[in-house]
């Protein structure tokens, strides 16, 4: 390995489930398997049938299983690629993605993360189904433009921004009518392209306020230690500090993400970033933000191998 290689992870958030994911990592890769295996214990649910049965993919799309889905995955990426990354710069996570980050680096453990997941994903699953609302993708718009919107709207309901994905796609969630006037306010001011989320509920806005205090309770027993590499938070825009994580993994529930202003803070420190995870959303992302490195995703055999054999320089 060339050990003047920096590296940057990101660590895959909710959506990007699908049915089949890891399925050959899983046959093929010991390594990946144990953690798995491990994972599905912790967790008390077959993880396998989860992630590859097709009778089971309503319930993968379920925010209470998707969210231990998706960070079992990363983690298990992690573990079968640690021994052999460079040096790594930082580690970024959307959303869910923070609690693989977190355990990665060993703020915490893979299993205080898969547990804390387990109940964040009930919790918000339990405020999407309180408050009916939606989300909206707004494509190529000013922020400050996206944020009158919302103010406008704010007489009808509660709407806010809950994603800034990149500097051109940001996304608004919140109630329904809210949203649908923030949506005619834009369309109102020429803004052409807008797309409905398929997601179970507004995360990132004040309506995932019920969620709050049950996981500040679940979060404030965690031991926190510095992890090895540090964590940007995407609602802070700075690394995590073991003090503050109860505190901010609070907040990020009801906050806008801003996985730009994140992702933006590699800029010259990383020759490439790798995503770890199903699909590769985040590497599309990062790309559209920061220029001028390599980009990778690790989800299968395949990209395993061609990602390893490109870091090697081979």
């Amino acid at each position: 390995m060339v050990s003047k290689l920096k590296v940057g992870l990101l660590f895959s958030g909710q959506g990007a489930q699908k049915t089949g994911m890891g399925e050959d990592l899983y046959q093929q890769n010991a390594a990946y398997k144990a953690v798995i295996d491990q994972a599905s214990q912790v967790l008390d649910l077959d993880l396998a049938k989860l992630y590859f049965d097709v009778s089971a993919t309503d319930q993968l799309a379920e925010t209470q299983y998707t969210q231990p889905a998706i960070v079992a995955m990363s983690c298990a990426l992690y573990k079968v690629v640690q021994q052999a990354l460079p040096d790594v710069a930082a580690g970024i996570g959307l959303s869910l993605g923070e609690y693989s980050a977190l355990a990665a680096s060993g703020f915490m453990t893979m299993e205080q993360a898969l547990k804390l997941v387990k109940l964040r994903g009930r919790l918000m699953q339990q405020a999407s189904d309180a408050a009916p609302s939606k989300m909206v993708a707004v494509m190529n718009t000013p922020i400050a433009l996206i944020q009158e919107a919302c103010d406008a709207a704010q007489t009808t309901g509660l709407v806010a921004i809950a994603n800034i994905n990149t500097p051109k796609q940001v996304v608004i969630g919140g109630e329904v009518k809210a949203v649908d006037a923030a949506v005619d306010y834009l369309t109102s001011k020429d803004v052409k392209r807008m797309v409905p989320l398929k997601v179970s509920g507004a995360f990132h806005t004040p309506l995932m306020k019920p969620a709050q205090s049950q996981l500040h309770d679940a979060l404030a027993k965690v031991s926190w230690t510095q992890g090895s590499f540090p964590v940007i938070s995407t609602t802070t825009g700075t690394p995590f500090k073991a003090e503050a994580l109860t505190q901010t993994l609070t907040q990020q529930l009801v906050s806008t993400n801003r996985f730009t202003d994140a992702i933006q803070q590699l800029t010259g420190q990383v020759d490439a970033v790798i995503e770890l995870g199903p699909g590769k959303t985040l590497m599309g992302f990062a790309r559209k933000t920061v220029k001028g490195i390599d980009y990778y995703h690790i989800d299968s055999v395949e990209t395993l191998h061609q990602t390893m054999t490109a870091l090697r320089g081979e």
